[in-house]
């Protein structure tokens, strides 16, 4: 792998948000012009780093990408060749990723130093997601996260260096590639030495914080993901507005959340049960009430779910002349229903019910379920236009 010659004004410095270029390049492909500047800070797709965007004298740059040893801006209208041009970046977006990039650095570091495991791949998105050769838990984790703001909070400036081919084979570094030419080597002090060609924050103060957000088996080693600087920032604020929201709303302190959610879930728990029980109650009285034994046995209630309307309706079905058990469940103009009958095909109806009472769902020959949409006395009377006087 040959490393580029790294002299673009991103690197030589990598603070600039504005600059002022020459264009020496503009090509017009498919649907956009190809902009080559005689020099740039936007830095361009590569290295797992996203590019750089903003504008040129006000024509936005959305795509920046490395061809050929050029650095190609991509825009939606040409630029002429020998045209000064002022560049503004998307300095939020860049900084953003300066801290990413700084924080996969050190985390990654880290990990090699402690565990000997090498980042075999990342990706820099609405997290970070990296891959390690290794297995490691979440507590691991945890340790890390905790010396990785550790590193920070130290502030020590983080250095970027071109050492000689003789240099090089001296130092021990982080690589996934084998490197000829140029190499540039970004030092973080008690975290990480890497070859790399993104852009860093210029010490680890800068990178802000780091949240590890999941540790988890991938292949046949770990896949991590984490957030650095004001992401980080922003997701902790995210959690802590949660937080607050659930302390309010279960009346706890916000430390306690988690166990006031235990005994709200354990409640819950015992409500259902004694729901269940009551249930059978209803179905009982259900089954008595309708012991006239008709070839029709229709129920309407509310606050049934699936599981109990079915237990009703094949239980309805057990009676000597029951051909057809309807259990519907809602109020007004919604209901759910399940149709239950072992000597009726109920799948030839299903579209005809559907159809008529504003339905979806469907089924096998013996059972139906699914949602009307209207009225109580349209689904009556049609269910017993098609059920009540079924011939035995």
């Amino acid at each position: 792998m040959m490393m580029e010659e790294m002299n673009e004004l991103f690197y030589r410095e990598p603070y600039t948000r504005e600059f002022d270029a020459e264009v020496i390049g503009c090509t017009h492909v498919q649907d956009h012009y190809e902009i080559v500047l005689s020099d740039t800070a936007f830095y361009p797709e590569g290295g797992g780093q996203p590019c750089d965007t903003g504008t040129l004298d006000q024509i936005n740059i959305e795509n920046v990408q490395r061809r050929d040893g050029a650095i190609v801006h991509c825009a939606d209208a040409p630029l002429a060749v020998g045209r000064k041009v002022h560049g503004i970046l998307n300095w939020q977006r860049r900084f953003d990723h300066m801290q990413e990039h700084s924080g996969e650095h050190l985390v990654s570091g880290l990990i090699f130093r402690k565990y000997g495991f090498d980042n075999v791949g990342f990706h820099m998105g609405e997290t970070i997601q990296i891959d390690f050769n290794g297995s490691l838990s979440f507590d691991e984790m945890r340790l890390i996260e905790v010396r990785a703001n550790e590193v920070i909070w130290q502030n020590e400036p983080i250095e970027i260096s071109y050492p000689t081919h003789d240099e090089l084979q001296s130092l021990s570094y982080r690589s996934k590639k084998e490197l000829h030419g140029r190499v540039r080597i970004v030092t973080i002090p008690d975290g990480d030495v890497c070859a790399c060609c993104g852009t860093h924050t210029a010490s680890t103060g800068e990178i802000g914080m780091i949240r590890i957000l999941s540790c988890e088996k991938h292949k046949q080693g770990t896949r991590v993901q984490m957030l650095a600087g004001r992401r980080a920032l922003q997701y902790d604020q995210e959690i802590f507005d949660q937080d607050h929201e659930i302390s309010v709303l279960l009346s706890s302190e916000m430390k306690k959340t988690g166990a006031a959610v235990k005994e709200l879930m354990q409640k819950l728990s015992e409500q259902r049960y004694q729901i269940g029980a009551l249930q059978k109650d209803l179905m009982t009285y259900q089954l008595q009430e309708y012991a006239a034994d008709l070839p029709l046995a229709m129920v309407f209630e509310k606050d049934l779910d699936r599981e109990t309307m079915r237990a009703l309706a094949i239980a309805l079905t057990e009676k000597k002349n029951c051909r057809v058990a309807a259990v519907l469940s809602g109020r007004e103009n919604a209901y759910g229903y399940v149709l239950v009958s072992h000597q009726v095909d109920l799948k030839k109806y299903s579209k005809l019910l559907n159809e008529s009472l504003h339905g979806a769902g469907g089924g096998t020959s013996d059972i139906l379920q699914g949602n009307f949409r209207t009225v109580k006395e349209d689904i009556s009377d049609l269910l017993k236009q098609l059920f009540a006087n079924l011939e035995q």
